[in-house]
């Protein structure tokens, strides 16, 4: 597997990531991980959820390192609709008040930078 995510170009990160899921689902079932499929797989997923309180980008990067290691290291089909993962949750976006925007800009040493930054937020300042 390791192989596989060098020669896939994925980053040291991500690697590291994915291996350390792996580790984890081999240590929780205690047998080599090319010996288990779907029903292993759904109950780690669970495992995570409901025992290890894991947050949806968590699961959804174990379930992403299962996914590659079944169906590029082992070149085993990955059935999506049996293994479901965890709907991405939606976030607004922070908006900042005027004063707020006065602050992070009177902190700005930089003059390119509050060039910048007072461009962007111009309308918020005007619109007092």
């Amino acid at each position: 597997m390791k192989m596989d995510l060098k020669l896939k170009g994925y980053s040291p990160k991500t690697q590291t990531a994915y291996l350390g899921y792996m580790k984890n689902f081999t240590r929780y079932f205690g047998r080599s991980p090319a010996k288990m499929g779907e029903k292993e797989i759904r109950e780690y997923l669970y495992h995570l959820v409901t025992e290890m309180y894991l947050g949806d980008s968590s699961i959804n990067s174990a379930y992403s390192a299962l996914k590659f290691f079944y169906e590029t290291t082992l070149g085993r089909d990955w059935n999506v609709a049996k293994t479901p993962h965890c709907k991405p949750e939606k976030r607004l976006p922070v908006v900042l008040d005027s004063s707020e925007i006065k602050q992070l800009l009177a902190v700005i040493a930089n003059l390119k930078h509050r060039a910048i930054l007072m461009s962007t937020y111009l309308s918020r300042i005007e619109g007092e």
